[in-house]
């Protein structure tokens, strides 16, 4: 009888925690052991980085110095370094398998709660669900992704939606090109900080900023801005 009376209440208390749940709450519980999770990791970086910000600043190299700085601030708030400087691709690759272990166990335990709100009795209502969904991908990117989420074709164009004009190329190896017949270009790329990027072409420097669906683009030979479209919203 007691044993029957054990069982019932801890079914009573796993539904009642279950209902208690919420997609806001296993997101807060989840960004807080995330961050205690990271939080020496991120700490090393830094030190180990700092003195190499240091010698490019006694070298003269500030450019070089803020973006390295800018770079580690990107790596620890776990986004996507896609060209680092050479003197620190081996740290982050390090760094990111760390990070991996450190995230695993907190990402593991909290999409667990998420299942077991999917699966409470007569199923959970449509906005949970949807909410859910918005949880478990932000959990599942805790990893900084390693591929370059910048698309790689473009269109040039004089407004965000006006003709297309020419195609412009950022690889995946750092390298650029713009396709505009006699006015053809080729170069390179890099990150300045989050959401704006440098390209350095052949007869031309852009300053390129990310907007929702499109890039501005300030050139140093051209006055006004012009615009980039990712080339299959053409």
């Amino acid at each position: 009888m007691k044993q029957l009376l054990l069982v019932l209440l801890l079914v009573s208390f796993s539904a009642s925690s279950a209902l208690a749940d919420s997609p806001e709450a296993i997101l807060k519980d989840y960004r807080k052991a995330a961050a205690q999770a990271v939080e020496r990791l991120n700490q090393s970086l830094e030190k180990t980085a700092t003195p190499m910000i240091t010698k490019l600043v006694k070298d003269g190299d500030t450019a070089g110095a803020e973006l390295l700085t800018a770079q580690i601030k990107e790596k620890q708030a776990g986004d996507a370094v896609p060209n680092p400087q050479a003197s620190v691709v081996q740290l982050f690759a390090l760094y990111d398998d760390a990070r991996a272990k450190a995230l695993a166990p907190v990402q593991k335990s909290s999409i667990a709660r998420i299942d077991s709100l999917l699966k409470t009795a007569g199923g959970a209502k449509l906005e949970t669900v949807t909410e859910l969904g918005k949880v478990r991908k932000e959990i599942e990117a805790g990893k900084a992704p390693s591929a370059n989420d910048l698309p790689v074709e473009w269109s040039y164009r004089s407004s965000p939606t006006g003709p297309h004009l020419s195609k412009v190329f950022f690889e995946r190896d750092g390298s650029a090109r713009m396709e505009a017949g006699p006015d053809s270009q080729t170069g390179t790329w890099e990150w300045k900080r989050k959401g704006v990027f440098i390209a350095k072409l052949s007869n031309d420097t852009w300053t390129i900023t990310m907007k929702k669906g499109y890039a501005e683009l300030e050139s140093e030979r051209l006055k006004g801005l012009r615009y980039l479209v990712p080339f299959e919203q053409k």
